[in-house]
């Protein structure tokens, strides 16, 4: 893992902020708390080729599991312009050849099947599944990074849950 980009990430996104008002952190600390969530469960999907992050805002988890698996390719879908904007520049600045940033919903999106879904937080659970599915491949994995309540949308959900702190980490594999 280079540390060094996640830094550079870091510091970007704190001055971004200041203008853009992309995520409500607004210390270092806070953002690599969220760094470290979203690199919480790489083990268990690091040896995937394709991925999709639904909503990516300012990069979590998407854009920082992009830059800890460089093999992987990344589609980063982002449909408010200040927020693509931003993923577009650090993609640049950080010369992340592996990442797509796609400007528009998933579902307006033109993108192949992949073999991992990520989104954090971004619609309740059986929404997300259904706008996702016909972006996974088979075999594929959904990976989605959620609240306390996660469980209550579980129902009639075949699932793996890691839960860390408040946050759930839910793996729905088709």
């Amino acid at each position: 893992m280079e540390n060094e980009k996640f830094e550079k990430f870091a510091n970007e996104l704190l001055k971004w902020n200041k203008t853009h008002k992309l995520t409500n952190y607004k210390t270092k600390e806070e953002i690599f708390e969220q760094i470290e969530d979203s690199l919480y469960p790489l083990e268990k999907i690091k040896d995937k080729k394709s991925a999709i992050d639904i909503g990516t805002g300012a990069g979590f988890p998407g854009l920082i599991l992009a830059m800890a698996m460089p093999d992987t390719k990344w589609y980063l879908v982002e449909p408010l312009k200040k927020r693509y904007s931003f993923l577009n520049y650090i993609k640049i600045l950080l010369n992340l050849k592996n990442v797509t940033v796609v400007p528009k919903r998933l579902e307006n999106a033109n993108i192949p099947p992949v073999e991992l879904i990520t989104s954090r937080a971004v619609m309740p659970t059986a929404e997300i599944l259904k706008i996702a599915k016909p972006y996974l491949k088979k075999d594929g994995t959904i990976l989605l990074y959620k609240g306390s309540n996660a469980l209550n949308e579980l129902k009639n959900i075949k699932a793996d849950v890691i839960s860390k702190g408040k946050r759930n980490y839910i793996f729905i594999r088709e």
